[in-house]
């Protein structure tokens, strides 16, 4: 962290962990307050922000909290009083906060959460990555994009509070656990003064004994479909507001970013990996030798850009998909990833199926691509399973030794 005790002046290469890459942005960012409960794989994240704030770079309150719930209910608060907030959490804190989340939602509270994505404890306890956002932040409202590598997360901590001020909605930027948050990567930093200029602090409602209102209070049957049908129509911009905030992100550094992202979809084929994060890396290396076979990088998950998607499809003419998903759903037909692209799938008809690897940290091998292609080619239409698990060690009957 040591780069960030000083302002940093000019653009510096250098490597780092995502979770202290995200402190620096973060830091440059300037947040008034930063409210967060250490969680693993989380938890240099805010140790990084300690660090910056005890070394004075950092003139913010950074408040310790009893929980998870504490520190979301500690911040949705802070920034509901004009301050620029930040937190972070990973998986059960995650599961802590969430009767909070709603509430940052509906105050309309620009709150910018990292989280280091890390599988729930189910069956027994784990540490390691999952996508468990994509299971409970779904509909729940926040703005929510996905990193693939350091330099991603690193961009997504200053793009996250551009996109929070002007959508005025919190938003959550996510990195994989231990594959990014902890793998020491080549990052590019920007000068503080080019962040400065990328995230004004902007005037916006807020709690002042100046203005006397009522946050918190009871709505009646009377109203209440009227306020969630008016956080439906305020979320309609939102895919808008991150486009512009990609591209004023793209002018100041010379990187580019988009809603979705696309590899060598104009091949032959007619056959596309769609999914997220650090697995894409594995994706792009893997079509190194296998030309034929397009991707397509999901980068927003929440609004879920079904349009873009859907165009994606139909201008290529790919006739079928295969989603790479680290997520399950023990009662659904297909997992939540899986859900939002066959909703955008759905008027054209294309076939697809979900292939559900790494859950718990497990790697992703390129075997494991071969596998995901080579089992697509035999499927010829939407029926039967719709997903299956790769790289599960099983025999007749038998998962690893429990019986089934």
């Amino acid at each position: 962290m040591k780069l960030f005790f000083a302002e940093i002046k000019e653009p510096i290469k250098t490597t780092m962990i995502g979770n202290y890459a995200v402190a620096g942005a973060v830091t440059q960012t300037d947040p008034d307050v930063v409210c967060a409960f250490p969680i693993t794989p989380q938890t240099q994240s805010v140790e990084g922000l300690s660090d910056v704030v005890h070394q004075g770079r950092l003139k913010a309150a950074f408040i310790n909290v009893e929980s998870e719930l504490a520190a979301m209910s500690y911040s949705t608060a802070a920034c509901a009083t004009g301050a620029r907030t930040f937190t972070a959490t990973a998986s059960q804190g995650y599961l802590l906060m969430t009767e909070a989340l709603p509430m940052a939602v509906g105050w309309r509270v620009p709150l910018t959460m990292m989280i280091s994505a890390r599988a729930f404890n189910s069956p027994n306890l784990s540490i390691w990555n999952t996508w468990e956002f994509t299971e409970t932040n779904s509909e729940i409202g926040w703005n929510c994009i996905v990193s693939e590598n350091v330099q991603e997360t690193y961009d997504a901590a200053i793009l996250s509070v551009m996109i929070s001020e002007d959508s005025l909605f919190p938003t959550m930027f996510v990195h994989d656990g231990f594959i990014i948050s902890h793998s020491v990567q080549n990052v590019t930093l920007i000068p503080d003064e080019t962040v400065r200029k990328l995230t004004p602090k902007k005037p916006r409602h807020r709690i002042t004994p100046k203005k006397p209102g009522t946050w918190g209070g009871i709505v009646t049957p009377s109203y209440f479909m009227e306020f969630r049908k008016s956080l439906d129509v305020d979320k309609e911009p939102v895919l808008d507001i991150m486009e512009n905030a990609f591209n004023k992100f793209e002018k100041a550094t010379g990187r580019e970013y988009n809603l979705i992202e696309t590899y060598n979809l104009d091949n032959s084929s007619k056959t596309a990996f769609v999914s997220m994060g650090s697995m894409c890396g594995n994706i792009i290396s893997w079509m190194i030798k296998n030309p034929e076979v397009g991707l397509i990088k999901i980068r927003a998950f929440r609004p879920f850009p079904y349009e873009e998607l859907r165009k994606i499809v139909e201008d290529h003419g790919l006739e079928k998909l295969i989603i790479l998903e680290k997520s399950d759903s023990l009662n659904g037909m297909l997992p939540p990833f899986s859900m939002s692209v066959a909703s955008a799938l759905y008027p054209l008809g294309t076939i697809f199926r979900s292939f559900i690897v790494g859950l718990g940290g497990r790697d992703v091998t390129r075997d494991e691509l071969d596998v995901a292609k080579q089992k697509m080619e035999k499927v010829d239409d939407m029926s039967g399973k719709l997903y299956m698990y790769l790289g599960v060690r099983e025999t007749k009957n038998k998962i690893y030794g429990v019986n089934i």
